[in-house]
């Protein structure tokens, strides 16, 4: 199998799972924001919004675990890759620990401070913050055991087991319509159980089946002074990305109260399930990009980097275009009575989204390098700022929706400066054929498709649901057919076309 023919089965198989917990995390909301209601739905967008605050050393853990196994399941024998798995698997425990401590330490003073809370509920909010903490303990302990899963490209299996864990999260929310009350606190409790139980399986299946996740107990010092530099200056980044996503969420909710936070949760639950979109294939690149940089294969890595960012985007594009064009109604019908500020949010936060999945490839180069000092702290500082300047917007008196212009506008200013890092930190990168490539082809294939979009809500109203999914199919055959014609190179059609119809082909013959 070829490496182009690898990378379409693992975004095949990651767009199975896809379409499979996009469904499930929706509907799942709907039935827990009904079980809870707003104000409980709220109260733990809040408290998760806390605890993120403080597990930005999640992201940053998993980034240099997914930097190092990838570069060196390329160059590395079995036994060196076994000393630095177990290397960074002890160092997984040591910093978990370290901090969820000080999360049980300070994040309680948050709450009692910072976050607006109803006087009766203050007891039940931090006995929920302390099995979320115990959450995220499980889930990074076992983070490198993930990440050896993506480095060895086991991406069905990685499917199967996240459509487990949402199908366990619906049950959960199905399963509160029997609770007569402390709804929340049984939710929370069931959440930990079911985390425990998804990571155990992690795993379970990586000792069982990948002999480089065999831990053994030797710490190599090497290792653990290059993974230790990676992680300190990216836990700078990732502290900067959660403080503006939860620090914006924590001012909505003083400045305009836990409706505001239950909206900006819906948003993100919206934009969660549209970025995988993009995300999966992104998820299947990351592993050869960054072996293609370790290569020293420069065309393959500037092939890889432009064409990812240019499809990525489109595959969340074709989705992104008819939602918020019919936000209202699919609020509507989606929530029943949707939360206020939800529709206005979610338009912003998924034309962030949408600016910022262009430039992933970008990041995903830069921690190929592993020299990340310069693009941690520029881009980190730049992401930070947007917290202060929305603190001061809503001191003036400026409405809530100035908060998302100000997240948005970060979000392109930070991907801009992104680039111009990885010009200067690798040579061989073609900034030019990424902005006539990547850029330019997607600002016309966009605004075809915004002015034909345009054009068509001029004539049509919807009124029901069956003229909905009208509608919606027509839109997103539209832009499916714009992005095809005026974003996709021929040759690039070819092989798509030539992949289904092997596949297609490999169908009927084992029938």
């Amino acid at each position: 199998m070829s490496k182009n023919e690898k990378i379409l089965n693992n975004t095949l198989a990651l767009y199975i799972r896809l379409l499979v917990t996009v469904v499930l995390n929706l509907y799942a909301t709907r039935i827990l924001l009904k079980n809870l209601g707003v104000e409980d739905f709220g109260l733990y967008g809040a408290l998760a919004g806390v605890i993120a605050l403080f597990s930005f050393f999640q992201t940053a853990l998993s980034n240099a675990s997914n930097r190092f196994l990838n570069i060196e399941m390329e160059k590395g024998t079995i036994s060196y890759i076994q000393k630095i798995f177990s290397t960074a698997f002890f160092l997984h425990i040591f910093i978990a620990l370290f901090f969820c401590i000080l999360i049980k330490i300070f994040g309680a003073l948050v709450i009692n401070f910072f976050v607006k809370l109803p006087i009766e509920k203050i007891n039940i909010a931090l006995q929920v913050f302390n099995l979320s903490i115990l959450s995220l303990f499980f889930l990074v302990i076992t983070i490198p055991f993930e990440s050896i899963l993506m480095a060895k490209e086991k991406f069905g299996i990685y499917a199967l087991i996240s459509v487990l864990d949402v199908t366990l999260k619906l049950v959960l929310a199905y399963a509160l319509i029997f609770l007569p009350h402390d709804k929340l606190l049984y939710y929370a409790s069931g959440f930990v159980c079911i985390v425990f139980l998804i990571r155990l399986t992690y795993v379970v299946y990586s000792q069982l089946n990948i002999v480089e996740a065999r831990v053994k107990f030797h710490i190599d010092n090497d290792f653990l002074k290059k993974i230790i530099n990676f992680i300190s200056w990216d836990l700078y980044l990732s502290f900067s990305k959660v403080f503006k996503v939860e620090g914006i969420m924590l001012l909505m909710n003083n400045f305009f109260g836990l409706i505001a936070v239950a909206s900006v949760k819906i948003s993100y639950q919206i934009n969660a399930a549209l970025y995988s979109l993009s995300g999966n294939l992104l998820v299947a690149v990351k592993p050869q990009l960054m072996r293609s940089y370790a290569d020293y294969d420069v065309d393959r890595m500037n092939v890889l980097t432009f064409y990812s960012a240019k499809y990525s985007y489109y595959l969340m594009l074709i989705f992104c275009a008819p939602i918020i064009l019919n936000i209202d109604y699919i609020m509507k019908f989606w929530l029943g009575s949707p939360p206020d500020y939800a529709k206005v949010i979610t338009v912003f936060v998924l034309i962030s989204s949408l600016i910022e999945v262009v430039f992933e490839p970008i990041v995903i180069l830069i921690h190929a390098t592993g020299n990340v000092k310069k693009y941690c702290f520029l881009t980190g500082t730049v992401i930070f700022l947007s917290v202060p300047l929305v603190y001061f917007i809503f001191k003036f008196g400026f409405d809530y929706h100035y908060a998302y212009i100000v997240y948005a506008l970060n979000t392109t200013l930070a991907a801009f400066l992104n680039l111009w890092i990885a010009k200067k930190m690798i040579n061989d990168f073609d900034v030019s054929k990424f902005f006539m490539n990547v850029l330019v082809n997607i600002i016309i294939t966009t605004s075809t498709i915004i002015l034909i979009l345009k054009a068509i809500a001029e004539f049509v109203i919807v009124s029901d649901f069956v003229g909905f999914l009208i509608i919606f199919m027509l839109e997103t055959l539209v832009v499916i057919s714009l992005i095809y014609g005026l974003g996709i190179e021929k040759a690039h059609k070819k092989l798509v076309k030539s992949y289904l119809k092997s596949k297609i082909k490999c169908y009927f013959r084992s029938n």
